[in-house]
């Protein structure tokens, strides 16, 4: 069948680039047939006539939908121009760092995610911790760690030395981001999670970092709570996912 020989041959990732936007595209976790976008810099949208190209290449691929990573309200205007629909809005919070700021010590051990076990363990945590379709694979954590030019991925340990979670933690510049954050539902509520963001801040204080970001769902009461108390404040912007069908026959 000539779908399938396609569907073979697709590329696991693509790296698109128009000379001012770049993207990274690869299937989304557990559901090939989505197409994930992801901006190098989720404030900057394409123009009109690259999105529509790359539209074109998700539709030569034989994807039937493609979905945004988180992007600022002003980037997802021309992808609404263009067809896409929100379908998560995620709330945004900022730290401030100096070489002066405190920062405690965290409660649990951690060390490098390195090697191919590693990456898997942190997948299964991630499966857990996320809802069915909004977890990443092993593939999805690697791609993760690419978005941004420096970062650091953390697996944090019980005092059994048992994986209780990870923390991908990115550096462009003077700007940090924790990019990615999960607890096993298993150590839910033992300071996990404070551990890892911890550990984050520390590296991004000490190399120079004097922003930090951080995002989760708006209905993510939990998470916010940790947060504020951590010392992240809510900033008026929300960021949001979005989605279109994709249909060869139907583009513009």
């Amino acid at each position: 069948m000539p779908g399938l020989r396609r569907r073979q041959t697709r590329p696991s990732f693509r790296l698109l680039d128009d000379g001012v936007v770049r993207a990274r595209l690869r299937p989304w976790p557990e559901q090939p047939d989505v197409a994930h976008l992801v901006l190098t810099d989720h404030t900057m949208a394409p123009r009109s006539t690259t999105l529509r190209d790359w539209m074109r290449v998700v539709a030569d691929d034989e994807y039937t939908a493609m979905r945004t990573g988180a992007l600022s309200l002003d980037a997802a205007r021309t992808f609404v121009d263009h067809g896409f629909v929100e379908i998560q809005r995620l709330a945004l919070l900022r730290r401030q760092l100096s070489a002066d700021t405190f920062v405690a010590e965290p409660h649990h051990r951690t060390r490098p995610l390195r090697g191919t076990r590693a990456f898997e363990t942190a997948a299964r945590i991630d499966r857990k911790a996320f809802e069915s379709g909004w977890d990443l694979d092993a593939a999805g954590i690697r791609d993760a760690c690419e978005a941004t030019p420096n970062h650091r991925v953390r697996l944090a340990l019980t005092s059994s030395d048992e994986p209780a979670g990870y923390m991908i933690t990115g550096r462009n510049g003077s700007a940090g981001f924790v990019q990615r954050l999960a607890v096993d539902p298993r150590h839910e509520g033992h300071g996990v999670a404070t551990s890892l963001i911890l550990d984050g801040l520390a590296w991004l204080q000490r190399s120079g970092v004097d922003d930090v970001l951080i995002n989760t769902r708006l209905d993510n009461s939990r998470a916010l709570d940790l947060y504020r108390r951590l010392g992240f404040d809510d900033m008026d912007e929300n960021l949001v996912v979005l989605e279109r069908r994709i249909d060869a026959g139907d583009l513009p």
